[in-house]
């Protein structure tokens, strides 16, 4: 069965620990490279069954990401059937800072993990709303890691919206993040929040499936 593959490569590269006849408990350390690609396309095929109908009800771009040093890196995507769509492929590299798929995922870091991630980056200004400031920013992650989602408007690409919420291993770390993205004309804000109701459920659907939960 497809579960029951997930869970036997995820604890194959570490990812998970068995605890007991049929259960898992879903840490997601990765310890090297190796275990990250691994993991990285066991995730994958996790979240494209769940993608799949979402993005047939919501009919925009919708993607699952994983941070990668400064950057979050693509593992998922699903373009809109729409003329107008954004140029995302799987593989493809974004600052994390300015995109709402990279701001749930920083803002899941331990204090002293931020502090350096802020000291490191180079917050570079891409449009006017993009947010330059360490001590904004980090306010800002704040804000993200307590009401549990993240919008891009028009940080990274002047004329983008998107939203993002995390999707999280059983013990509730942050493991990867799906978002829904779009031209600011198809995506006002009101219609983003309905997107997010539908993200949320399809991160609670893709965790499931991943600690051998029925689909």
């Amino acid at each position: 069965k497809t579960v029951h593959r997930f869970l036997l490569t995820l604890e194959q590269v570490g990812a998970i620990s068995r605890v007991g006849r049929g259960q898992f408990s879903l840490g997601m350390t990765l310890a090297d490279l190796g275990s990250q690609v691994a993991v990285h396309r066991v995730l994958a095929e996790a979240v494209m069954q769940h993608l799949e109908p979402l993005s047939e009800n919501l009919n925009e771009s919708v993607q699952a990401a994983v941070l990668e040093d400064f950057n979050i890196v693509s593992i998922a995507h699903i373009p809109s059937r729409h003329s107008l769509t954004i140029g995302i492929r799987v593989g493809r590299r974004w600052p994390a800072y300015c995109t709402s798929l990279g701001k749930v995922l920083i803002a899941d870091m331990d204090e002293d993990t931020l502090d350096k991630y802020l000291d490191r980056s180079g917050l570079e200004k891409r449009t006017a709303n993009t947010i330059t400031s360490p001590g904004k920013l980090k306010q800002h992650l704040k804000q993200v890691r307590e009401q549990g989602y993240a919008i891009n408007d028009q940080e990274s690409e002047r004329g983008m919206r998107g939203v993002a919420v995390p999707l999280k291993s059983l013990t509730g770390r942050t493991i990867a993040a799906l978002s829904v993205s779009g031209p600011t004309a198809r995506l006002p804000m009101s219609t983003l929040m309905k997107n997010k109701s539908e993200l949320e459920l399809c991160a609670s659907q893709v965790t499931k499936t991943l600690s051998g939960g029925q689909n």
